[in-house]
């Protein structure tokens, strides 16, 4: 799914209180407030990605997931989606579930964040009319490219635009990226501004975590660690998979996440 800049916001239009939940691990704080709002006597209604996955958790306080209210620029003024959906079927991601079909929009309001989560799938007309659209944009930032449906068509005519960061994935060591890094490279778009993210703790182990954070790394990119969470989760990096214990995926996200300290091994930093 893609980034938020906040992941739980809350605003009031006469004697209506709206809630938009992001993360599922904000569903009790937005229980909670649900309730003071009622005791204040406000109407109640509740929406986002988090009450589409567990639509139940808020029923009793809340008018749930009520069709046609556009809160993205409340979560993120800058922010805009040109595609719903994505053609994957990850296991571990919640779009497949709150957006199952691929769809490209006929208007978006052309913003510096794009936040679809699959823009390559779409068609290339489509891709042509989003680059167009942000072509006098500054410091443009691809929430999620596919690496695997990066083509050099594509890198070219990124590399024209007044890009800040292009956020790619490494979610599995069966998954190959590097093709369509390099396409981005050879358009001319400078390894600092493209990040790489690694889920870490789902159907992996941290042997072959920390081979794709080393390999990130030794290629030159900043590899970004994320910590799988499952889509009903109360309790925000709570899950440990069968492969690794709290501590080590603490660790990981610890050293991972602090380029600081990379000047000492992985292997030896923070042991004892």
């Amino acid at each position: 799914m893609s980034q938020w800049s906040k992941t739980f916001v809350e605003w009031i239009e006469g004697q209506i209180a709206y809630l938009s939940v992001v993360f599922t691990w904000d569903l009790p704080k937005a229980f909670m407030r649900a309730v003071w709002l009622r005791e204040k006597r406000y109407e109640v209604r509740a929406g986002g990605p988090a009450c589409r996955l567990m639509p139940e958790y808020l029923a009793d306080v809340a008018e749930v997931n009520r069709p046609g209210i556009d809160v993205l620029w409340r979560h993120n003024p800058e922010a805009t989606f040109t595609t719903r959906g994505c053609i994957r079927k990850c296991k571990f991601c919640a779009v497949p579930k709150i957006e199952p079909q691929f769809m490209e929009l006929d208007e978006w309001e052309p913003k510096r964040i794009i936040c679809d989560n699959n823009l390559l799938a779409c068609s290339w007309q489509h891709f042509v009319r989003v680059v167009d659209s942000v072509t006098r944009i500054n410091g443009i930032d691809f929430q999620g490219l596919d690496a695997r449906l990066i083509t050099s068509s594509h890198a070219f005519l990124l590399s024209r635009l007044d890009v800040s960061v292009v956020r790619v994935a490494w979610d599995h060591i069966d998954i190959d990226p590097w093709e369509g890094v390099e396409c981005l490279i050879h358009a001319g778009i400078p390894k600092r501004k493209i990040r790489v993210y690694v889920l870490i703790g789902f159907d992996d182990s941290p042997e072959d975590a920390e081979y794709r954070l080393r390999t990130i790394r030794e290629r030159g990119f900043l590899p970004c660690p994320q910590r799988y969470n499952p889509l009903d989760t109360l309790q925000r990096d709570s899950y440990v998979g069968t492969n690794w214990t709290d501590s080590e995926l603490k660790r990981f996200m610890r050293y991972w996440y602090n380029p600081h300290v990379w000047a000492v091994p992985f292997e030896k930093w923070g042991r004892s």
